[in-house]
């Protein structure tokens, strides 16, 4: 994990929200594994942020000052981790397939 990046709680409590999160960004922005947080700072990172993005991502960077811009290094992040895993689960099944063909 890198130095920018937030250390998530994996609590029970926590992953549950974060899921929540993940679907409430799902709905509002038809996209999905990136949070609110994430798509405010993206939004911020505008040369006019819209009226919403600077009232949230006010909101959230007083809560933790840098909030959104960890955030979206937290979400890069963990869309890295599951290509590691995928691409693992990938050359596991290629491998089953390969040597089933034999």
């Amino acid at each position: 994990m890198s130095a920018a990046t937030i250390k998530y709680n994996q609590g029970y409590v926590v992953v549950v929200a974060r899921c929540i999160d993940f679907l409430v960004a799902g709905v509002i922005w038809r996209d999905y594994g990136v949070t609110i947080s994430s798509f405010t700072g993206l939004a911020m990172r505008r040369p006019a942020p819209p009226l919403w993005a600077r009232m949230l991502g006010g909101f959230l960077n007083f809560l933790e000052p840098g909030h959104c811009e960890l955030a979206i290094a937290c979400d890069i992040e963990r869309a890295q981790a599951a290509l590691q895993i995928l691409g693992s689960y990938d050359v596991a099944v290629e491998r089953a397939l390969h040597e089933g063909a034999r």
